[in-house]
């Protein structure tokens, strides 16, 4: 499956990913803007999962492998389209809550001319930002884990119904054929 998403600014997203499926984000950057990308997976074994960052040109400059969150900042060296791809590594549904962050090379020369206070201003901003990003991750994986755990309660119910059912037919068609075997059959004394 691949998506698309051309994005020029910061961008949080949550998407869910089947078991044994790639997800592919083509995001248009330009050269030597800083791009930097969070993310973090939930779900069944969480760990089992593959990101790979690509060049325009299809060169590998990321890759990570069995790790549940990542934090990567790689300076574009070309313009054009970068893919970000995910990859579940079993048959496990996973969600993956990522977040894109561009910074133009304005924002980078004026970066370097900051006093300090203008640092730590910088840094407290995606500091909150970080914060809220991951309460909607957390809100997000709590909805999950409630879609769950309904739905394995719902199983758990059907199945002991199922349990309970065969065991009283078992029993009823035990007392029946018990019945029926000794039936007519005296067992007093034979004269």
């Amino acid at each position: 499956m691949f998506l698309l998403l051309l994005l020029s600014t910061i961008q949080a997203l949550s998407t869910g990913l089947d078991g044994g499926k790639e997800l592919c984000l083509g995001v248009q950057g330009k050269k030597t803007a800083l791009f930097q990308i969070s993310f973090v997976v939930s779900g069944f074994q969480e760990d089992n999962i593959e990101m790979k960052f690509y060049s325009p040109r299809k060169t590998l400059l990321k890759s990570s492998i069995k790790q549940k969150e990542g934090n990567y900042k790689e300076i574009m060296t070309d313009d054009g389209q970068y893919e970000v791809c995910f990859k579940s590594l079993d048959k496990y549904y996973k969600l993956i809550s990522f977040n894109f962050d561009f910074v133009e090379e304005n924002d980078l020369a004026l970066a370097e001319t900051m006093d300090q206070m203008a640092e730590e201003m910088k840094q407290a901003y995606r500091s909150l930002k970080t914060i809220q990003n991951n309460q909607h991750y957390q809100n997000d994986r709590e909805n999950e884990h409630q879609r769950m755990l309904e739905s394995t309660e719902k199983k758990l119910w059907w199945c002991s119904a199922g349990k309970m059912g065969a065991l009283i037919v078992i029993c009823i068609s035990q007392i029946y054929m018990l019945t029926g075997y000794f039936k007519g059959k005296s067992f007093g004394p034979n004269v």
